[in-house]
């Protein structure tokens, strides 16, 4: 079996309500002379909607790759953090509506993790209980930064209170990375720019002592974790010998492989073998980043090419998935 933990879909409830009010805040939907959607966020075109919105459409590409399960969430764009905290929580609550609903539809295939107005903590600590212990949806999703203020930001502590209580992941798309303006060639603000975006996240969440408060909080981060395992190292040595640095307890290792899930998009079987031998089988899951072009179309390959045994191609393929999801 196999579930893909990274793959996103925008639902159509969605989709209409920032179609009705997106405008006055630069988040445009146009349909073209096909009749396709399109989002537009503050004049930068995003890609086409069609393969975001129609589950069908998802359900076809899965088959073509071989994949039983998607697990939805947002994706960084156009996402909500766009607007005042009041839309942003509607626009939260119809994208989790449509969640559901598509779940309801093809339970089999689908499950879903909840989009949180995470400009505002208190919205989101509501909608995530909603999300979570009314419509069965299996955690929450932020960004790496939230217009700028990042994860180890104490404002977001209420969020991930609520995520330890309820005992559900947060999963974590990175977004805006620092020095963008300077990555705008040859896409590199996604192949450079997404990956230490990740690390940058990771490292403050661990530096900032947040696992010591809530030993119950779990992440999942994207793209292998950026460029965060190839740092390992490095963390470690600044834990030892820089002070800001030492308000935790234990090694920066040991936080990273009890408190983060990684995926496996990563491309090249050499470096998932490298993911799981730092991190350990049971801490990787299959990823794909469906339906964007920097999608791993062929993922199974990918891991089947990847030196792992049985044992642990079965938990990062689906076992670590039904774990962590209850499915």
């Amino acid at each position: 079996m196999h579930i893909d933990v990274h793959c996103h879909i925008f639902p159509e409830e969605y989709i209409d309500l920032m179609e009705r009010e997106g405008p006055r805040y630069g988040a445009v939907i146009h349909t073209d002379e096909n009749g396709d959607k399109h989002a537009t966020l503050k004049g930068i075109r995003q890609p086409p909607l069609k393969p975001f919105m129609d589950p069908s459409v998802r359900m076809e590409t899965m088959k073509e790759m071989g994949l039983d399960m998607n697990v939805l969430s947002f994706s960084s764009r156009p996402g909500v953090y766009w607007a005042d905290p009041q839309l942003a929580e509607e626009l939260s609550q119809e994208a989790n509506n449509g969640y559901a609903r598509i779940i309801k539809e093809n339970p089999d295939r689908f499950s879903g993790l909840a989009t949180l107005p995470a400009q505002d903590a208190e919205r989101s600590v509501r909608e995530l209980e909603r999300a979570v212990t009314k419509l069965g949806l299996k955690g929450g999703f932020m960004g790496t930064n939230v217009n700028g203020r990042y994860l180890d930001d104490e404002g977001f502590f209420p969020i991930y209170e609520a995520a330890a209580a309820l005992k559900v992941p947060i999963i974590v798309h990175p977004a805006n990375p620092a020095a963008m303006s300077e990555m705008r060639d040859y896409h590199l603000f996604n192949l450079i720019g997404f990956t230490t975006e990740s690390a940058n996240s990771i490292a403050r969440l661990i530096f900032s002592g947040i696992f010591d408060r809530l030993p119950d909080l779990q992440f999942i981060f994207l793209h292998g974790g950026g460029t965060a395992p190839i740092l390992a190292g490095r963390f470690i040595h600044g834990w030892e010998v820089r002070p800001e640095c030492q308000k935790i307890k234990r090694s920066p290792l040991e936080y990273m492989r009890s408190h983060f899930y990684f995926d496996a998009l990563v491309f090249h079987p050499p470096i998932v073998r490298f993911l799981v031998d730092l991190m350990g089988s049971d801490r990787i899951m299959l990823g794909t980043d469906l339906a964007y072009d920097m999608t791993d179309t062929n993922i199974v390959q990918t891991l089947e090419s990847a030196g792992l045994s049985d044992e642990e191609y079965a938990q990062i393929t689906h076992l670590n998935a039904k774990e962590l999801f209850g499915l």
